[in-house]
């Protein structure tokens, strides 16, 4: 039966390569795509727990990707009502613009808009190099990583919304967007003035920030607020609408890995009908021709699913290191993946494998 199933796949190496191929493709799909956004959240997430502020108080209504991107439908006047709230030491308004002109990597660029006095008061960060942003203006900053990565120091200019801004300083700890410029000037490009995307929430005792989190909601039954302490999680977790996708990303792999071997047992059946009937007229039963087909789609597989993971590896050394993209490893969707090319690629050779088996052997003696 080996040397049966060697010399099949064998002699048809351009059938066989696609099938590997296909297989390949939707263990590739899976885990680049599941582990660039994972990564690119956690990322994001890691950075904003970064801040010294313990809360972030948003509107319900209001859908982005992640938080990454709140359109700025807040109105700025509720933050004095969050700075009377007892407990509450300090908070700003920040506004948010995903840009889709990034210099590479996805082709997005985050931007934060903050009043910078109240933003280092409430977050904690502070300028290592140049000076604090303006009130207004084409003024940038930028964090320590983009200035590295970008070798962008102050007084160079950095083109944003098809004009450039110049980096007014560098700031560290990295949170957030990579990058802020004065809220005026973020409300005026996008002409939201006297709006923001959310407001950051300084507690008095963040040990209390539970009690303070209550009372801010008692405000108003439109407000959201979420604990900066669970951005990670949050961040790597997803979203509803992010894991839906990323679970229709697994699916639609394993539809493909299902179809292509499907297409090509039932290719390889028809192929060796003669060879089929050789050997029920030798005695072979329908379990040894079930087994035959069988076994070769399971090997199909196993090539599939290494290609695909050798050449994920790969790709990802190239977008990690030599793009800077955040991109993981995420062993629950790898599972899946592998899961999903195997069952799905041994069920698409499980009716051609019978319908092999069931031939009658003197009409496939016949067959030309």
């Amino acid at each position: 039966m080996k040397d049966l199933l060697v010399s099949s796949i064998a002699q048809r190496p351009g059938r066989t390569l696609v099938s590997i191929a296909g297989i390949a493709l939707g263990i590739l799909l899976v885990v680049l795509t599941v582990g660039l956004i994972r990564g690119q959240l956690r990322a994001r997430g890691e950075r904003d727990a970064n801040v010294s502020a313990e809360l972030l108080v948003s509107r319900r209504d209001q859908i982005g990707i992640a938080l990454t991107s709140l359109p700025m439908t807040l109105p700025l006047e509720t933050i004095e009502q969050i700075r009377a709230v007892e407990g509450v030491r300090a908070a700003t308004a920040i506004g948010q613009y995903l840009e889709m002109k990034g210099e590479s990597g996805l082709g997005l660029r985050q931007l934060d808009g903050v009043q910078f006095e109240e933003y280092a008061a409430t977050t904690g960060i502070e300028v290592v190099d140049g000076s604090p942003l303006p009130a207004e203006g084409d003024y940038v900053l930028i964090d320590v990583r983009y200035a590295r990565d970008h070798n962008l120091h102050p007084g160079d200019p950095l083109t944003l919304f098809d004009r450039p801004f110049r980096v007014q300083g560098i700031y560290r700890p990295e949170t957030g967007a990579r990058m802020m410029v004065p809220l005026a000037t973020l409300q005026s490009e996008l002409g939201r003035e006297g709006h923001g995307s959310m407001i950051l929430v300084r507690v008095v005792d963040p040990s209390r920030q539970e009690e303070v989190a209550r009372r801010i909601l008692a405000l108003s039954p439109d407000w959201r607020v979420l604990f900066s302490r669970d951005l990670p999680s949050l961040f790597a977790e997803g979203y509803g609408s992010l894991t839906l996708f990323l679970n229709l990303v697994t699916a639609l792999a394993s539809v493909v890995s299902l179809l292509i071997i499907s297409l090509t047992m039932y290719t390889t059946v028809t192929e060796r009908t003669r060879q089929i009937g050789i050997l029920k007229s030798l005695g072979a039963s329908r379990g040894y021709i079930v087994g035959i087909f069988l076994q070769e789609t399971g090997l199909l597989c196993a090539l599939g699913i290494g290609t695909g993971l050798l050449l994920s590896a790969v790709i990802r050394l190239i977008l990690v290191h030599g793009i800077g993209l955040t991109l993981t490893w995420e062993v629950d969707y790898i599972a899946y993946a592998i899961l999903g090319g195997g069952v799905s690629g041994l069920l698409g050779g499980l009716y051609p494998a019978w319908r092999a088996a069931r031939l009658d052997p003197i009409e496939a003696l016949q067959y030309e």
